[in-house]
């Protein structure tokens, strides 16, 4: 479980998260024992889980180089990639041509926002471990931009006492966020995938309104 204010984090020695809830309840109703292991970031969670150090991760975003050693499970709620910059920086425009040759931006080191703006060839510096440390970057001018989930933005600035009136914010996607399983333990419980997937779909029914992708989406 990786450190993503607001879905999953740890608050005076507590798992706390609507992330950390939803795989709880899916779990109990899957009757699956389960040890939590908390992690700093993404990027090392996804190394431990290739490591066989754990048999999973939640909550995630999908791509190819996880696919390779795990399994996405089906939709647990959705996440949205945002752009965050100075207010003051009217002049900086995310949709334009130059923002994109020009920008200085960053994400998290090894976060799926960062893998996809190295991957659509963005100018990218800083990129912490600490998903904390991107306010930093930005307070300072050291980037223009930075990309994370809208709610863990305002989590952030909730949590750094930052007036989220200095910053301007901009969705650039939504993608489903799941549950990854790796592969080994799959080989081992080949019924778990989809015991899982009807577990999420019975905690969606539980929860009284079906996943679905919010309407002022902006697909890619």
């Amino acid at each position: 479980m990786p450190d993503y204010p607001p879905y999953t984090y740890v608050q005076n020695g507590e798992y706390k998260g609507f992330g950390y809830e939803a795989f709880v309840s899916i779990m109990a109703d899957l009757q699956q024992d389960f040890t939590i292991v908390p992690k700093p970031n993404y990027g090392r969670a996804v190394k431990d889980m290739q490591n066989q150090l754990v048999d999973g991760l939640f909550l995630a975003s999908e791509n190819d180089e996880r696919n390779k050693f795990a399994e996405f499970s089906a939709t647990v709620s959705y996440t949205g990639w945002s752009w965050v910059w100075l207010k003051q920086r009217a002049e900086l425009d995310p949709d334009s041509a130059e923002f994109k040759q020009n920008a200085v931006v960053s994400a998290q080191l090894n976060s799926n926002p960062y893998l996809w703006l190295m991957k659509q060839g963005y100018k990218v510096a800083g990129a912490p471990n600490d998903i904390r440390m991107l306010f930093t970057l930005l307070n300072s001018r050291r980037v223009d931009a930075i990309m994370l989930p809208e709610l863990t933005a305002k989590a952030l600035m909730q949590q750094e006492k930052l007036d989220p009136a200095l910053y301007s914010m901009q969705l650039e996607m939504q993608l489903p966020f799941g549950i990854y399983i790796s592969k080994d333990y799959i080989a081992r419980n080949p019924e778990i995938m989809p015991k899982l997937n009807l577990a999420i779909e019975r905690y969606h029914q539980r929860q009284n309104k079906p996943v679905t992708v919010p309407s002022h989406s902006k697909l890619k």
